[in-house]
């Protein structure tokens, strides 16, 4: 289970993991109990978080169109590698996420 914090209007969330298939199904339904409660402000804090294959990328773009069509917020990812920088850098995704 991850690590959420709620602080003025903004909610953090540190998985501490791996963003893979195998641990989607719970940081997807995190995610979702967090959106329907209805923060706007989402910030992922990727300490500790070294690898995100193509299902946790499809994760997070399912998160930011659950937000959206839930009135519209914002996701923050903090703390990322290098390497995961570089990822969503060439994924584009950059341009869809705020990167920190």
């Amino acid at each position: 289970m991850s690590h959420i914090e709620r602080k003025n209007g903004v909610v953090t969330m540190k998985p501490g993991i791996d963003i893979v298939a195998s641990q989607c199904a719970n940081l997807k339904q995190e995610f979702l109990d967090i959106i329907n409660s209805g923060e706007k402000k989402i910030v992922i804090d990727f300490s500790g978080t070294e690898m995100i294959d193509s299902s946790g990328i499809g994760l997070l773009i399912s998160i930011r169109n659950s937000l959206a069509n839930n009135g519209g917020g914002e996701i923050e990812l903090l703390n990322l590698s290098e390497d995961l920088k570089q990822l969503f850098k060439v994924m584009k995704l950059d341009n869809h996420f705020r990167i920190s």
